[in-house]
């Protein structure tokens, strides 16, 4: 388990005391919570762009071109000059 140490203003401290002693927890681990549930955001969050973007796949509203369409075009590079 990790150690962290923070500093806040006096009145956010003050707020996270209370907040702490409403939920019958140390400050600690209602900082630890607080980290909890924003990680679990985050990572839904996540979870939520990759399934849209898995969806447009699959019923092809996909319209961003492919890598090979993207290249198709391309010209090669002319050869590199020897020092």
């Amino acid at each position: 388990m990790g150690q962290v140490t923070i500093y806040v203003e006096d009145s956010a401290l003050d707020a996270a005391k209370r907040a702490a002693e409403r939920a019958k927890i140390s400050v600690s681990q209602w900082f630890g919570k607080f980290a909890i549930e924003e990680l679990q955001r985050q990572s839904q969050s996540w979870e939520a762009f990759f399934a849209e973007i898995d969806r447009l796949r699959d019923e092809g509203g996909d319209d961003f071109p492919s890598l090979e369409e993207i290249r198709a075009g391309e010209v090669p590079d002319s050869p590199r000059e020897s020092w």
